[in-house]
């Protein structure tokens, strides 16, 4: 009796514990068209599995290890119940080997009514007052003790920062992303001076903060050997004290999970390469966010240990499944997904939890539904679509051709109403109508809302430059709560019935201004005095030596403009250094010796 052989794909199957035969049966009944199969693998989101991950730009991801950290979970609005994951697995085993029955008709209807619901905000919230909802005053406190800490490690002296110097240091960098420089050192420059920001800390000052910034005890910090290591652990506690804050907001009816890039180019295995990003080099953020852009939950990619449970479905599936753990159960609430996320088996656990969902899905992660060819809807022209509904689940499965075939999967969208969209015919040279499927629609309309958010991001980003990873991680995750304050801010505008909202430019500048400002003592420490400070007197001690801001070369020797003035007082001589003159050049704003002895106002002006 000869041994049977099997495929690379059969063993892998096996190796997975799915001991049914990998072979695929075909039964089609007389009376309608239904295809039954037995479920090819234990694990419909292995990617291992795939035929190519990177035809979407994205690396496989390894499944979750053994992690227990608890605070990755968010604490409000937490209603899963301990033993859900357990269930999940148990469920998702029991649907191994089970027929699947796709049948030619569109989704029956159910009841898509949400719970969701918003509070009275209320009035007079500042800019700052939104912001600190996401990052408090106890995330301020951390940074001042483990900025002091770290730098008594460091050098043996602590720099004595506070809390209230940490506000200013935060809002420095967030007014550094509306008026921006080549290098930050240009705001104490005396040619390119920002009076807002140098008059409210030296430049040394500043540098010694931002070399000993941090945010965790480096002695508490687990070797890389040992299970429990954190890739993250420079930055858990600001993670987790965000994702909590987060959290407390109420939810949209919508989300969508997608993932982000936070860019950095330097040395660490969380780097990642995404080509179809605009930033194709960075750290890679699944987040949750809801229509209006507003991002409630985030887990930064880690590779193994991501997520910190396994459900059975898949490292894609339970990024989902993590990202949803802040919603109500059984609220109706709509997910939305691309196809790295999306599959059969996650569509129906997130209907055993109450979420629906909709999402483009790879053909081999609907198993056994038979759809026509691309040749065949090719044939039919753009719009052309089939669909199948699987009779237990009532989940369907719809493939449309545009310029293209895609594969969509929902739990309560289905073909109709057929609405229409305008694409331009190349054969006949004008724009034509083709028929767009319902879930099609919905799926355009609120897919969008992650990139959303990376776009308001992008527009201010904080351009901080460095081999430190996690000060990249900190700095986004700032420029995302001050995203999150602003959509919250015109959420309560829209509540308010107000009209009119200031635009995002204008709150992150009162959001930096305060943090700089309110609260503080206009009395610097050391550097010296502003010319903005105590304008209406005059200040109580004079400078020994009146500054003097040299010109650039090319405005000194021009021969343009280069007109004897007179001073009130006495300056010293730019060329000669030792005696004082009250002749100046105007355009030079420098005092020159002018005698009959001495021309120096000639010889500063020529080669």
């Amino acid at each position: 009796m000869s041994k049977k052989k099997f495929t690379a794909a059969e063993v892998l199957v096996l190796l997975e514990g799915d001991i049914s035969d990998p072979d695929i049966s075909l039964d089609e009944s007389e009376d309608e068209e239904i295809i039954s199969s037995s479920t090819l693998a234990s694990d419909p989101l292995d990617d291992s599995m795939l035929p190519s991950t990177s035809a979407v730009g994205i690396e496989p991801v390894n499944n979750g290890g053994d992690s227990d950290d608890s605070d990755d979970i968010p604490l409000a609005q937490r209603i899963v119940n301990k033993n859900i994951i357990s269930s999940t697995k148990r469920s998702v085993q029991q649907r191994i080997g089970k027929k699947l029955n796709w049948m030619a008709h569109d989704i029956r209807a159910i009841d898509t009514t949400c719970s969701a619901n918003f509070t009275e905000p209320m009035e007079n919230i500042t800019a700052l007052t939104y912001f600190k909802m996401f990052v408090d005053d106890g995330m301020f406190r951390n940074l001042a003790e483990q900025t002091n800490l770290y730098s008594v490690e460091k050098v043996g002296v602590s720099v004595n920062t506070s809390p209230e110097e940490m506000e200013q240091f935060i809002g420095i960098h967030i007014l550094s992303g509306i008026i921006t420089v080549p290098s930050y050192r240009q705001y104490w420059s005396d040619y390119s001076r920002v009076a807002i920001i140098a008059d409210v800390m030296p430049r040394n000052r500043f540098d010694r903060l931002r070399g000993f910034l941090h945010v965790n005890d480096n002695s508490k910090m687990t070797s890389r050997n040992e299970p429990n290591y954190d890739k993250l652990f420079k930055v858990r506690p600001f993670i987790d004290a965000l994702k909590q804050n987060c959290a407390k907001i109420e939810p949209e009816e919508y989300s969508a999970v997608d993932e982000m890039i936070i860019p950095f180019k330097g040395h660490s295995s969380l780097k990642q390469y995404v080509k179809n990003k605009p930033r194709k080099w960075g750290i890679k953020v699944f987040s949750r966010a809801g229509a209006s852009g507003f991002v409630y939950d985030f887990e930064i990619y880690v590779g193994k240990g991501t997520v910190p449970t396994e459900t059975g479905i898949g490292i894609s599936g339970d990024v989902v499944l993590r990202l949803v753990e802040g919603l109500p159960l059984n609220g109706n609430y709509k997910i939305f997904m691309d196809n790295w996320f999306t599959s059969h088996g996650l569509m129906v656990e997130l209907k055993e939890r109450g979420y629906l969902a909709v999402g483009t899905v790879r053909a081999n992660r609907i198993p056994s539904c038979v759809l026509k060819s691309d040749k065949d809807l090719k044939k039919k022209g753009r719009g052309s679509y089939d669909f199948r509904t699987e009779k237990e689940s009532n989940i369907i499965a719809v493939k449309w051709y545009d310029s293209k075939a895609v594969h969509l999967v929902s739990s309560y969208a289905g073909v109709k109403p057929v609405g229409t969209a305008r694409r331009w015919s190349v054969k006949d040279k004008k724009y034509v109508e083709i028929k767009v499927p319902y879930i099609v629609k919905e799926y355009n309309k609120f897919m969008g809302s992650v990139d959303l958010h990376d776009m308001l991001v992008a527009l201010y980003r904080t351009n901080i430059r460095g081999k430190r990873f996690y000060l990249r991680i900190i700095f986004h995750l700032l420029d995302m709560s001050i995203v999150n304050a602003w959509l919250l801010y015109k959420r309560h505008c829209d509540l308010r019935r107000e009209k009119k909202h200031k635009p995002l430019v204008e709150f992150r500048s009162e959001v930096a201004r305060a943090l700089m400002t309110a609260g503080k003592t206009s009395t610097r420490k050391r550097g010296r005095p502003s010319a903005a400070e105590n304008m209406d007197e005059p200040p109580a001690r004079q400078p020994k030596r009146a500054r003097v801001v040299l010109p650039v070369t090319d405005a000194r020797f021009d021969k343009v403009g280069h007109w004897p003035g007179h001073f009130a007082k006495k300056q010293r001589c730019a060329v000669c250094k030792t005696a004082k003159s009250r002749v100046r050049c105007n355009k030079c704003k420098v005092a020159l010796c002018l005698t009959s002895d001495k021309n120096h106002f000639e010889q500063y002006h020529c080669y």
